[in-house]
């Protein structure tokens, strides 16, 4: 089967990014890089509100460089400045990307505008010969019905669910947290194999256990790895997505919806070890946006949360996923432009 959708247009591009980026961006610049034919990272910053229009290209194409594969480069400005009658926005900001584009051998070829009304293309503001579109045209192209029809959907940030818990499993949770002996770790796997094999098995007490056998930063570790089966033995590589073969995104799903569903049964301070899952593994796919949010969510449980303080920085600091470089290991699926 081919896994290839091919692209005709500016509109399925367009309609790409709400699917990889899982909403469609506000106020922001969005940067794909191409290779030969086929397009490969996407990287999401926000627009650059009175920033340094040299050195915002050059954080920008700091991140772009990680794709070593990249032949070229689009860019898509989502803005509603230009409702104050200017037809192109942070024109010197798009200048200097284009300079640090060339230079980094990955050229612009070619950028279009997305307001809250319609699109166009950014460079050519001539009506005759490139008039400005509804942003119907996005959601009706073959672009985004390919996508949906393979199954992708643009779902959006998921936010926690509210803890729906009795006051007792505050105490039964710490009763849980494990001293990180053998016993206690390999009890602790265990129960989490089992329930990543079926998600239907996770009772309350369940949920109470591996929640408890979270808070410990140990069996913490052991546990994230363990989604990934023959990963790395060192942990360090695991946490920067290094895999020999292709993760079982299916598998990564189902430990994103159990970590959820564990929120449900754990209270507040204790839920940011399981923020931190959800978030690393959004940032293992790709959504380095999501990633930050939950990492944020994680520190406003618990205050210095130091898995979540290290793993903000990677995003912070624009660091990809070692799996996200790979278009044979990466979640997002692989597109023809």
């Amino acid at each position: 089967m081919n896994n290839f959708i091919k692209f005709t247009g500016p509109a399925d591009i367009l309609a790409y990014i709400p699917h990889t980026l899982g909403e469609t961006p506000k106020e922001s610049f969005v940067a794909m890089t191409v290779q030969g034919k086929q397009l490969g990272a996407t990287l999401r910053v926000d627009a650059p509100f009175e920033q340094d229009p040299v050195a915002y290209a050059q954080t920008v194409v700091s991140y772009l460089t990680a794709d070593e594969a990249a032949t070229g480069s689009l860019l898509v400005i989502y803005t509603d400045e230009s409702a104050t009658g200017n037809p192109r926005p942070y024109a010197g900001h798009v200048e200097a990307l284009r300079a640090e584009l060339d230079t980094a051998g990955m050229p612009l070829q070619d950028a279009w505008l997305v307001t809250s009304e319609l699109w166009r293309n950014y460079h050519c503001t001539d009506t005759s010969c490139c008039p400005a579109q509804s942003l119907d045209s996005i959601t009706t192209s073959n672009g985004n019905a390919a996508l949906i029809y393979r199954g992708s959907a643009v779902a959006g940030f998921t936010e926690p669910a509210p803890f729906t818990g009795d006051a007792a499993a505050r105490e039964a949770i710490a009763a849980h947290k494990l001293d990180g002996w053998p016993e206690d770790l390999e009890a602790s796997r265990a129960a989490w194999a089992k329930v990543l094999e079926d998600p239907k098995s996770l009772t309350t007490e369940t949920a109470h256990q591996l929640a408890g056998a979270l808070q410990h930063p140990t069996i913490r570790d052991f546990m994230m790895s363990d989604i990934f089966p023959h990963a790395p033995e060192q942990f360090t590589s695991v946490m920067l997505g290094v895999f020999l073969a292709r993760p079982d995104w299916a598998r990564v799903d189902t430990a994103q919806e159990v970590a959820f569903e564990l929120m449900k049964a754990t209270p507040e301070g204790q839920r940011a070890p399981m923020m931190c899952l959800i978030g690393w593994l959004e940032w293992l796919k790709g959504k380095s946006s999501f990633a930050a949010r939950y990492f944020k969510l994680a520190l406003e449980d618990v205050d210095g949360y130091r898995l979540a303080e290290l793993l903000g920085e990677l995003v912070n600091r624009g660091l990809l996923a070692d799996c996200c470089r790979d278009p044979k290991k990466a979640y997002d699926r692989r597109l023809r432009g």
